[in-house]
């Protein structure tokens, strides 16, 4: 629901980007939030479905390509709110679902450059959570130790600098700790950079997801895929069909 927190989330992140972006920006921002308000109504998918193993991986191979950084995990709107008042961009102010997210349970892992905020990723560990990282209803066995991510953005003026790997890394740490033991989550057929992030964790894809949702029906249906379940990159891109 869109409700008065968000709206007033939303005028303070238009004014922040006209500010230090630009019309250009706030224009093309309007945008994707007004597409992104009719997915609410009407949504189509194609995804492929990823599952990944939580094992001991060397932090080194996934650090970002940045001089300095500095990583906050946020469980709570509090949290958050003690990361602003240190002199951090407030995450919650550039996504406008982000206080109801953390109030569902859902997980925060925010990246900065300096005290700016240059990238984002999600994980969920119960059903509750999992409707604010991935609607898409692929399964995930939270009893059984699986847990999901998504949500994940990157400043666009920081792509190409190896923060989703470094992202992915961390979220699969904090599982791993936690003691869970695999990791499920989606990603657009068409979306080529996540696909490349994800290939650097030999991950499993077991399957195509078609999701359709119109005005408050949903449709869901898992494909197998040709020649079985593949690891690292989806069978249809280079490298794929491992």
């Amino acid at each position: 629901m869109f409700g008065f927190r968000e709206f007033n989330a939303l005028v303070k992140r238009a004014v922040s980007l006209l500010r230090t972006e630009g019309l250009m920006s706030l224009l093309r921002h309007t945008w994707s939030f007004a597409a992104y308000l009719g997915s609410r109504i009407v949504l189509s998918r194609k995804v492929y479905l990823y599952e990944h193993s939580l094992v001991p991986r060397d932090r080194s191979r996934f650090l970002p390509r940045l001089d300095s950084w500095e990583l906050r995990i946020l469980h709570s709107n509090e949290d958050a709110e003690r990361v602003a008042a240190e002199g951090f961009e407030d995450f919650r102010d550039a996504f406008v679902f982000a206080r109801r997210s953390l109030e569902t349970g859902a997980v925060a892992f925010c990246v900065y450059s300096g005290t700016e905020l240059v990238h984002v990723g999600w994980l969920a560990v119960d059903a509750r959570g999992r409707t604010a990282v991935d609607r898409t209803p692929f399964d995930v066995a939270f009893d059984a130790g699986q847990a999901c991510t998504g949500g994940t953005y990157t400043k666009p003026t920081f792509r190409g600098k190896g923060l989703m790997p470094y992202g992915y890394f961390e979220r699969f740490e904090y599982l791993r700790a936690k003691g869970f033991t695999s990791s499920r989550n989606s990603v657009e057929v068409g979306n080529v950079s996540s696909h490349k992030a994800h290939a650097k964790f030999d991950p499993t894809i077991y399957g195509i997801g078609r999701y359709r949702r119109i005005l408050g029906r949903s449709y869901w249906r898992v494909e197998v895929l040709p020649g079985g379940p593949c690891r690292g990159m989806p069978p249809d891109r280079p490298g794929g069909r491992g």
